[in-house]
């Protein structure tokens, strides 16, 4: 049975009713099987384009992930093909894989010379092959990367926001999908939703089958990348929730390929810009860029913390630069990964992110010396700094906006306490025995701020109400949302955050706290105390709009360590 025909004509109109009467035939036996197209078609449209042509050169094997139907994915790269074979003078053999795990085989064992690999195939791929898989080119669109994953309904089905998914039927695509699988399940996880808080949960493998099951209602909500939902909003798909862009896939070679084809095709690729030939494999790709194994490791993290299979890799010399995970690891990527690599450019080492799982994990690697610099709040540090020495280089200048309008003043920020708008609670005394969510005892704007201005007003947070450490900021907000809580402490840019991820006029601000110092940069290794010296004077003088746009910070200013200093009396 051939799966392709029904969702490659999907989106001719004649096709739909037809579409989905198979699909409600069919769609209990596509989610016990995994797809086992055996063949790769070849229409005669594309036979007549182009006359054949004799190469002396051994062909190419280039292998394609079965996102779609093997149909329909074989068609998206033709023109690629022939451009391909017109620039290398040898032939191009399109071969779409059985299923990610083949994929990932024969790129790893030389039996295709090239595969297009989504970017956790891709980190599968290397973590079992190492060099034998090599990263040469990734898709760009006009503002970066050029896709994201969604979390999708049936346009009339009153779901408005992924926080109101629990007890919904889930449908997925396949388990090495970062875009059907791995994402999705962070963006959940970012709302406390795990995979049993769904009344069922299927893998459909391919994400045309996880649209049309969502469209006829047999499952509520899908997973799948923003290119393919696109393909179907004017049938009544509805995106509730997307993720942060990242590259929708990657090319790469076996290593036994010849440095010199490598090089041929990068070249090749990399001066491509014709629409004819890109728009059929994305529509919203501008071009190639050269890739980078580190482009990565965005998604390395997020299997790590989902699966604890842990493929981040640093060379013996890289500089490991950790971050406090206030986001989620795509955005803390997004926003401090060209930093890295600014500083990479400028003192001749590489630096590289590290993104623990939360607060607690955070302190342990800075305090067991797994972190050459640190970027953390004001209270960790001054919390960190009375166990071992570390040393405040930079604070931050306006590191958060709170609207398009208005930023955090300068160097500080502060934090609110929160309730729901129909909670009896109308001023902070009234918190007096109260269960009250807070982000974790070492967030600074999610609990020592909160703390402070309570004490001033004679309240103890230890004695005088039950705190829960919700470990995140989102969860606060969330708890407090659901009415699992009376109150929530959490960072005042945290609402503007988290904005979209529930009814914000469901949420009063009872208090703000007073202002504390911005977030330190500090050296955590003495071991090498000029580079300090020259990462402390290059944060300073950092000007490049395109960085400190990417960071949503003004800039950074010499620390004040009397200020952090009066932080440890908490």
């Amino acid at each position: 049975m051939k799966y392709f025909a029904v969702s490659a004509y999907f989106d001719k109109p004649f096709y739909i009713i037809f579409s989905l009467l198979c699909i409600l035939i069919v769609l209990p036996i596509l989610i016990s099987c995994s797809g086992h197209d055996k063949t790769t078609p070849q229409t005669t449209d594309n036979k007549s384009q182009h006359q054949p042509q004799h190469f002396n050169s051994p062909p190419l094997i280039l292998s394609i992930l079965p996102v779609e139907s093997p149909g329909a994915m074989y068609e998206r790269f033709v023109p690629l093909k022939y451009y391909l074979e017109g620039v290398l003078k040898r032939q191009v053999i399109i071969k779409v894989a059985k299923d990610y795990e083949t994929a990932i085989k024969e790129i790893g064992e030389g039996h295709s010379h090239l595969a297009f690999l989504d970017p956790a195939a891709y980190c599968e791929a290397r973590a079992k092959y190492k060099n034998k898989v090599i990263p040469l080119v990734s898709p760009i669109g006009k503002d970066g990367a050029t896709s994201r994953s969604v979390i999708v309904v049936k346009a009339n089905s009153g779901i408005e926001r992924i926080i109101d998914l629990k007890g919904k039927r889930l449908a997925l695509g396949n388990k090495q999908s970062s875009f059907s699988y791995l994402i999705p399940l962070a963006m959940l996880n970012e709302v406390r939703l795990g995979t049993g808080d769904f009344a069922g949960m299927d893998f459909l493998q391919q994400e045309d089958r996880v649209a049309l099951s969502v469209l006829i209602g047999y499952h509520d909500v899908g997973a799948i990348s923003e290119s393919v939902a696109k393909k179907y909003t004017n049938d009544g798909l509805k995106i509730i929730k997307a993720s942060e862009a990242i590259p929708s896939f990657i090319l790469c070679g076996t290593g036994s390929l010849q440095d010199q084809v490598k090089s041929e095709i990068v070249k090749a690729l990399e001066s491509l810009k014709d629409k004819t030939i890109l728009s059929p494999i994305e529509k919203d790709i501008a071009g190639f860029t050269s890739a980078l194994d580190r482009d990565f490791d965005v998604i390395r993290v997020m299997i790590k913390n989902l699966t604890g299979k842990d493929y981040v890799e640093y060379a013996p010399q890289t500089v490991k630069f950790a971050v406090l995970p206030l986001y989620s690891p795509i955005a803390l990527y997004n926003r401090y990964d060209p930093l890295m690599r600014y500083l990479s450019q400028k003192t001749g080492y590489e630096f590289k992110l590290v993104i623990p799982r939360d607060f607690e994990d955070f302190m342990q690697i800075v305090k067991d010396g797994r972190a050459d610099f640190s970027y953390q709040n004001p209270y960790i540090f001054a919390l960190i700094d009375k166990e071992i020495d570390i040393k405040p280089l930079v604070t931050t200048i306006g590191e958060d906006k709170l609207s398009d309008e208005h930023a955090e003043p300068g160097d500080k920020f502060r934090g609110v306490i929160i309730t729901r708008h129909d909670s009896a609670i109308k001023d902070i005394k009234d918190l007096r025995n109260k269960k009250v969510l807070i982000t974790s005892p070492k967030s600074a704007g999610g609990y020592l701020s909160q703390r402070i201005t309570l004490m001033e007003n004679g309240i103890d947070t230890d004695k005088d109400m039950k705190i829960i450490d919700a470990k995140r900021q989102e969860n606060v907000i969330f708890g407090v949302y659901r009415g699992e809580a009376d109150a929530g402490f959490v960072r005042e840019a945290a609402l503007v955050v988290w904005k979209d991820a529930v009814d914000m006029k469901q949420i009063r601000i009872l208090a703000k706290t007073k202002y504390l110092p911005n977030w330190p940069v500090a050296q955590c290794s003495i071991r090498n105390p000029s580079l300090g010296i020259k990462v402390m004077r290059l944060l300073v003088e950092l000007k490049d709009n395109e960085i400190l746009k990417a960071a949503k910070i003004k800039g950074f200013k010499p620390a004040n360590e009397a200020e952090l200093e009066a932080l440890k009396r908490y």
